[in-house]
């Protein structure tokens, strides 16, 4: 039997919330001639819950769909890289003459290194079909360090392949706005879809609606207070809501979320302490700030209230963070922690 609130699964069909023009976005990949995306958002934000829905959802409305899933977590060296390939290759070829009359034969071993991103495209020809390369954690890609391979190099390959539409999905945000927004890759066969806070009234609907299915009733000013502390997050939401559950009140009051917050942050809490053990004084200093809502850091009176060394220092202390993935920011400078929960933790238990 599923347990409620269930954060350790991906949800599907209607206990998925919200995300409606992005599993129509992703959809829109499938189509022929339909263009390739980049989809990104921290760890935990529903990147492939929108990808696992939107296949199923294309596959109960028009039927087979051709999808090789490449997950790069491990990929370190362009050889590592390669390999992987190879055998993705193999096995989406496999795949696609399970069950064909005429099935088809690519020679993967004999074409070389430097030609093997060719695959897709060849594997669609023979097969006469469009096919979806998905990739996870893409990137990775620039933890790949050799001459043999640049991306700039991979976008010319890939753009001009006609029948096969790529998803790009990463966990990294600021590493993913390195490739997409600053350098500019695969700007001409992709468009870019960086996720975004699902709706206030969005979850807390959710959260109301699903105690109530289980004989419970929160209120929506307990309801917010669980979006406060986890901004909107359904990981963390379902975490909250799953520890609020577990405590034996009919009724769910501001004593049992204080109490499902206490139980998530014993969790979580460690990892936050060692994220900090491992910043200079000055990060520490500038995630103080960034907390309060500081937007000028290098302004003097900003210097002397948070004990910021220097201008150039406030420069490579942000650099440090955002190469942590700790904080992005967005085109007005403006900050946000990746990490709802390690904010919280930050504004209410640490800087007070």
């Amino acid at each position: 039997m599923e347990l409620p609130f269930a954060f350790d699964k991906i949800p599907a069909g209607r206990s998925i919330v919200g995300r409606t023009e992005e599993i129509d976005a992703v959809m829109s990949v499938f189509e022929a001639g339909g263009r390739s995306l980049a989809l990104y958002g921290e760890a935990r934000s529903g990147k492939e819950t929108i990808v696992r829905e939107a296949i199923d959802r294309y596959i109960e409305q028009k039927g087979r769909l051709i999808v090789c899933e490449i997950d790069l977590t491990g990929i370190r060296t362009y050889e590592d890289l390669v390999a992987l390939w190879r055998e993705k290759m193999r096995t989406c070829a496999q795949e696609i003459n399970r069950g064909t009359l005429l099935p088809f034969e690519v020679q993967l071993d004999d074409i070389p290194d430097k030609k093997v991103f060719d695959l897709p495209a060849l594997i669609a020809a023979e097969a006469g079909a469009q096919l979806v390369v998905y990739f996870k954690e893409f990137q990775n890609m620039l933890r790949i360090e050799d001459e043999q391979f640049r991306l700039d190099q991979l976008d010319k390959v890939w753009s001009k392949q006609k029948a096969v539409h790529y998803l790009l999905t990463g966990s990294f945000v600021n590493a993913m706005k390195s490739i997409f927004e600053e350098r500019k890759c695969f700007y001409g066969m992709c468009r870019t879809l960086p996720l975004q806070p699902l709706d206030k009234k969005l979850v807390c609907d959710y959260i109301r609606s699903s105690f109530l299915s289980l004989g419970r009733v929160i209120e929506m000013e307990e309801a917010l207070a669980i979006w406060e502390i986890s901004s909107g997050n359904m990981w963390y939401v379902k975490q909250l809501c799953a520890n609020c559950y577990a405590l034996p009140a009919g009724y769910v009051s501001r004593v049992t979320v204080n109490q499902a917050r206490d139980t998530l942050l014993a969790v979580h809490t460690p990892r936050f302490k060692q994220w900090l053990f491992d910043m200079t004084v000055n990060q520490i200093n500038l995630l103080h700030a960034i907390v309060d809502g500081v937007r000028r850091f290098s302004s003097a009176e900003v210097m002397e209230r948070y004990r910021l060394n220097s201008s150039a220092g406030v420069a490579r202390s942000r650099e440090a963070l955002a190469k942590r993935e700790l904080v992005t920011f967005d085109e007005e400078d403006n900050a946000r922690f990746t990490d709802p929960l390690f904010e919280y933790w930050l504004r209410h238990y640490y800087f007070v």
